[in-house]
């Protein structure tokens, strides 16, 4: 090759890599990959990755996994040297090339909030656009944030310890070394090792399961690239059953046909909601209960959605916990919160999207009913944090802060009425038209809040006529409903017959003088209007005295209640009225039977305002029964730091 010719061909092959990775980041699968996540450690403006190939040995005796993860990486930048990975608590023993040859690491901690930064050195051999794979051998901690190890005694069946992990959510990087952040997705292979007797179920397709003379060995495929805080594993004496065509039940095998049963519509729900949406991507649909400490009342993880047993009351009351789940297959799942100040993305779209499909099965009424109750937990949640605290807002802003911190009803419920609001102004009918294309153009890709007022934007002017378009536009002021604290800048009519029946009962008590019929009246009452009874006491209790409940408790039985949804409000009123007082007993095998954040946070706080010390001597009575997630939120909230959560 001549010298010209060289320097031609340099030229062209510059131009080739500079459009080649112009390309390439226009199709990337973050749209605003190039921007870090303030919750994470990894330098995903230089390095993403692409899969994973994550093997682990369950340890049951010990309650650690011993872990090798092979990350399948892609530079984005010329002149990488580093890759940063994010871990909590994690022990690396080594980390190497694909050749077996040792690279250099450290481990620091730029800020403990959020674990520890794993620090590899790479040849700068590996440019950008270069893929390349690290092999990293490690183990967990026994304190591993992400996991919860349950001997036999505290299961169903008594027969085999369980073990659960819930990463949401900065806490898988504390069961492997990964960029533990929702900005990047990656397909990922599972090869879990437990003991013989143990089955395991995973976020994957499972693909192959033998045993050993030691070990059963559980394999597991991700072939739609997800987020970290997706990966979601549990082991135990675990039984399944089809229940539908897509969808399938686990438990253990004591709990399976009542499980079956308070699911049996499960396929239906599915189906409402690809109806309302586009078609459900990802094959199968399983919903598997966890044992009582699982701290929250579900969590989407693909393929195996978790869920509290607590949604298992009898007779299908608490069933649209798995409506939102299944929702989430579209919003989280599909299209990504980029980042943690940006969570509304998900649970705001998840939650209108659930209303839609629980309005098909229970009618717009009861939709409206269950909204106006949550929005009274916003507003006890919003007056917790402080009216101007950022964390009221749909961008809460967590300046280093662990975003669990931030986690409340908030991005749900005002999510949801953001978009309710959205919706009154463009039609249902065009509305559902633009969540369609939303989902299909920006599905498998993780986003902020600007590209989706930009893509509403667009599709507004499309839709409309100029003028028509401006007068929509010009009345929807995004910048206080996303980043404004407190109540939302528009009120949503959310009111019923049922809703205004409930808050007069309500009142009728509060006032001492019962409505005629009111034992019938509540007795027919769902279990949300119900829960609007008891929520109004809340906001009233400084109206309210030990006497008085004790007549609402004898007219009303609610103290008779086994839903959840209703004891742990109904606990409220009666610990800080004084009609329960210590040692709380009720209260304390309640605390001790349920780990769900949602339910025990705030009968702890309500405990902590009469009685620290009582607060305290429960808590720490049922503190190895709680999911650590669990007991950092209590610890908070004894603390009176205040740490919610909604799920």
């Amino acid at each position: 090759m001549s010298k010209a010719t060289a320097i031609v061909f340099g030229a062209v092959l510059i131009i080739a890599v500079v459009f080649g990775y112009t390309a390439y980041s226009s199709h990337n699968s973050t749209l605003e990959g190039l921007t870090l996540d303030p919750s994470s450690f990894a330098n995903i403006d230089q390095v993403r990755t692409e899969h994973f190939d994550l093997k682990l040995n369950i340890d049951f005796d010990n309650k650690v996994f011993n872990g090798t993860q092979t990350l399948h990486m892609r530079t984005h930048a010329f002149d990488v040297k580093h890759v940063y990975l994010d871990i909590s608590d994690i022990t690396v023993f080594n980390v190497t090339d694909t050749s077996g040859a040792a690279l250099d690491y450290e481990i620091d901690n730029p800020n403990p909030n959020l674990g520890q930064r794993l620090k590899i050195n790479i040849p700068t051999k590996w440019i950008e656009l270069e893929t390349f794979k690290l092999i990293i051998d490690f183990q967990t901690s026994v304190n591993a944030s992400a996991v919860t190890w349950l001997n036999k005694e505290q299961t169903s069946g008594k027969k085999l310890p369980y073990m659960y992990t819930q990463c949401e959510s900065i806490h898988a990087r504390s069961i492997a070394p990964l960029q533990d952040t929702p900005a990047i997705k990656a397909t990922y292979s599972l090869d879990l090792s437990t003991p013989v007797e143990i089955i395991s179920r995973a976020s994957g397709n499972l693909t192959h399961e033998f045993t050993d003379e030691t070990y059963r060995h559980t394999q597991f495929e991700m072939a739609i690239p997800v987020q970290s805080y997706l990966l979601a594993i549990a082991s135990g004496n675990l039984a399944e059953k089809q229940i539908g065509e897509r969808t399938f039940v686990i438990t253990e095998p004591e709990d399976l046909e009542k499980v079956a049963y308070e699911f049996e519509h499960l396929e239906d729900m599915l189906i409402q909601a690809e109806t309302y949406m586009t078609p459900y991507e990802w094959g199968n649909y399983k919903l598997l209960i966890l044992p009582p400490s699982f701290p929250y009342g579900g969590m989407e993880n693909p393929l195996l959605t978790f869920a509290s047993p607590a949604i298992v009351v009898g007779d299908r009351s608490s069933v649209d916990v798995a409506v939102h789940e299944i929702c989430h297959s579209w919003f989280g799942n599909l299209v990504t919160n980029h980042d943690w100040s940006h969570f509304w993305l998900n649970e705001g779209f998840t939650m209108f999207h659930e209303r839609k499909v629980d309005t098909v099965f229970n009618g717009l009424a009861a939709s409206k009913v269950s909204a106006k109750l949550e929005n009274q937990t916003m507003y006890f949640q919003m007056l917790d944090f402080g009216m101007d605290h950022s964390y009221t807002s749909l961008h809460p802003i967590l300046d280093g802060a662990q975003p669990d911190d931030s986690l409340s009803t908030i991005p749900y419920e005002k999510g949801f009425q953001f978009l309710t609001y959205l919706e009154s102004l463009v039609g249902e009918e065009n509305f559902q038209e633009f969540l369609r294309s939303y989902i299909l153009k920006f599905q498998k890709t993780s986003i902020k809040a600007d590209i989706f007022i930009e893509h509403f934007e667009k599709f507004v002017k499309k839709t409309f006529k100029n003028k028509e378009s401006k007068e929509i536009l010009g009345q929807i002021d995004f910048d206080t409903w996303i980043n404004a604290p407190g109540l939302p800048p528009v009120t949503i009519d959310l009111e019923t017959e049922e809703y205004t029946l409930a808050i007069s009962m309500s009142e009728s008590f509060i006032n001492n003088q019962p409505m005629e019929g009111a034992r019938d009246l509540y007795s027919n009452f769902t279990v949300d209007l119900k829960g609007l009874v008891i929520s109004h006491m809340i906001e009233n209790l400084d109206r309210l005295n030990s006497d008085l409940v004790a007549n609402i408790d004898n007219i009303l039985k609610i103290g008779e209640e086994i839903n959840g949804e209703l004891v742990f409000r109904w606990l409220q009123v009666t610990i800080r009225s004084g009609y329960l007082q210590a040692p709380f007993d009720v209260a304390d095998q309640f605390l001790g039977g349920i780990g769900r954040m949602k339910f025990v946070t705030p009968v702890y706080q309500s405990i902590n305002a009469v009685n620290p010390d009582m607060a305290r001597q429960i808590f720490e009575s049922h503190r190895d029964f709680y999911h650590p997630i669990a007991v950092q939120a209590i610890e908070s909230v004894l603390n009176k730091a205040i740490y919610l959560h909604s799920k």
